[in-house]
């Protein structure tokens, strides 16, 4: 199988996976590779190759939009990450509520505790600019640590 899909075989793929895309799709999306999964989609378009596509290519309101995706785990957790880009911090935390990941609930957290403190300094009339900065930065850090799960 993993020959096959290394070899771009994929309706051989498919075909040896009893006709099941998603198996074959799924492969192709924890390798990371996004030319392969665009590839693998344009021959087997699926809700979930959609899903999958628009995480990798940082199409945050397409992925979270994206309706008749299979969930799992790490399909929870990659939606999550896409609603905290999109700053919708109450989205996200449902997201996480159907995996209960104490992690994922940490982290949304944390860039939730960080937001709030950029928004506080930036309405202050002496901005620290420097704490800004600081702030902005751990929260990109934290953003980070979430597309890293």
């Amino acid at each position: 199988m993993s020959l096959l899909v290394d070899q771009k075989k994929y309706k051989e793929a498919v075909k040896l996976q009893g006709d099941h895309p998603e198996v074959v799709e799924s492969m192709i999306s924890k390798e990371g590779d996004v030319n392969e999964l665009k590839e693998f989609q344009q021959a087997f378009p699926s809700p979930n190759g959609a899903f999958d596509l628009a995480y990798h290519e940082q199409r945050w309101e397409d992925m979270t939009s994206q309706s008749g995706v299979e969930m799992t785990d790490k399909r929870y957790e990659m939606k999550a990450y896409g609603y905290l880009k999109l700053d919708k911090v109450k989205e996200a935390r449902e997201e996480a509520a159907h995996i209960q990941s104490q992690d994922l609930n940490q982290k949304i957290e944390t860039y939730e505790k960080t937001k709030k403190q950029v928004n506080e300094e930036n309405k202050k009339d002496k901005k620290d600019e420097n704490k800004i900065k600081s702030l902005t930065d751990q929260q990109k850090k934290q953003e980070e640590l979430l597309k890293n799960l």
